[in-house]
């Protein structure tokens, strides 16, 4: 394949680039929000078994809740910061 040719794929979305109000400006690092919710229950499986208790310090990439089932899944922190509640919705 020629790194020259534009591959695309069969049914693909192309979307315009907008990219005029942002092409000449540097890239910026954003701080981290205030607040983080992490949803452990978005998928058709069993929702993850949380770890952690509110108060609990965690570290960005630390285990915050285990999966718990055959279709389930281990979640970590995005961030650094303390838990302040675990609930289910």
């Amino acid at each position: 394949m020629s790194l020259s040719k534009k591959s695309t794929f069969i049914h693909g979305v192309v979307l315009p680039g907008y990219k005029s109000a942002t092409e000449n400006e540097p890239i910026t690092a954003l701080p981290p929000p205030e607040k983080v919710f992490i949803c452990i229950s978005r998928h058709i499986g069993k929702p993850a078994k949380p770890v952690v208790k509110p108060g609990d310090e965690v570290k960005k990439g630390q285990l915050i809740a285990a999966a718990d089932g055959f279709v389930s899944a281990n979640y970590h922190a995005s961030v650094s910061g303390k838990v302040k509640a675990v609930s289910s919705l």
